[in-house]
């Protein structure tokens, strides 16, 4: 549902500075398809590991009116942590396109194009719910001197057997558009859904066989033009439920560093993002495991 732009706040201030002056650690955490109970362990988890944000790499699940997504936010609020994604394919795209086309409206002045359907911009992540921010794709902000930008997006394997406008939407794949709002200013991290090079999740991951070849190598080939072009030093994505640390070469000097997450709490989903080393290391499996609700 959209959301007032004049309730909206700039990201930075999400991310507060610790009482030793310098900025707090980012759980990074992967896809939970509107699991509240993995919500709420990645909060806990936050918590424990004394990090100021969740950013989270899609297929939240976020769905307005759907209980599963609805209990699943009230778990986001209830954790005391905010929260930060980008937009996967399991996520309302309809509803975020609408929430987008709003924000860009407002900030734009007339004269712009509003694209009902697009995903693209503004400039900054939006507030949706109670502790809760989606970066939409081309979206910027800082945290701990870091650039990072979003690009999210991914097909969903089977489209053509699953419900239009709820479990699959025509524009869940990235468009030209989606990297013109990206542009080619320089990044530290690119958060996106899918991954830029399928070789880097192998053969045997769990959808190398599924068919929609095509789509899948496209859009991952969107994703890789944006590394390129913004030159990020890591790019952190879900999509694939594999946890992975690769390095792609983009090009330039030094290669970019790809860190894929798990799903669904398994062991790998989660992840501690230091944003002024960018420095990625496992969640701690003790703090990571809270009880369920």
């Amino acid at each position: 549902m959209p959301t007032d732009a004049g309730s909206e706040v700039e990201i930075d201030e999400l991310s507060a500075l610790r009482s030793d002056g310098r900025p707090g650690s980012v759980l990074l955490c992967g896809d939970i398809h509107s699991n509240a109970d993995t919500a709420a362990q990645a909060s806990a988890a936050a918590a424990a590991l004394g990090c100021e944000v969740v950013l989270q790499v899609g297929d939240l699940g976020w769905r307005p009116g759907d209980p599963s997504s609805v209990e699943m936010c009230e778990a986001i609020a209830a954790g005391g942590v905010p929260w930060v994604f980008v937009d996967g394919n399991h996520d309302h795209l309809g509803e975020l396109a609408a929430t987008a086309a709003t924000h860009r409206r407002h900030r734009a002045g007339r004269g712009f194009d509003p694209d009902p359907d697009g995903l693209w911009g503004p400039a900054a992540p939006i507030p949706i719910a109670p502790m809760l921010w989606w970066a939409a794709r081309g979206s910027r902000w800082t945290w701990g001197g870091s650039r990072f930008g979003a690009l999210g997006g991914a097909w969903s394997p089977g489209w053509h057997y699953r419900q239009r406008g709820w479990r699959w939407f025509p524009r869940e794949t990235i468009s030209r558009r989606d990297l013109d709002a990206l542009g080619d200013e320089p990044l530290d991290v690119l958060v996106c859904h899918d991954v830029p090079d399928r070789a880097l999740v192998g053969e045997g991951s769990r959808f190398a066989r599924r068919g929609d070849t095509q789509i899948g190598e496209a859009n991952s080939a969107q994703v890789r033009a944006a590394v390129c072009c913004t030159g990020p030093r890591l790019v952190v994505h879900g999509h694939w439920h594999l946890a992975h640390s690769s390095l792609l070469d983009i090009g330039r000097e030094r290669p970019a560093e790809v860190v894929g997450l798990a799903a669904n709490g398994e062991p790998g989903s989660l992840a501690v993002l230091d944003p002024v080393r960018l420095q990625v290391r496992p969640a701690e499996p003790a703090a990571a495991a809270v009880p369920q609700r």
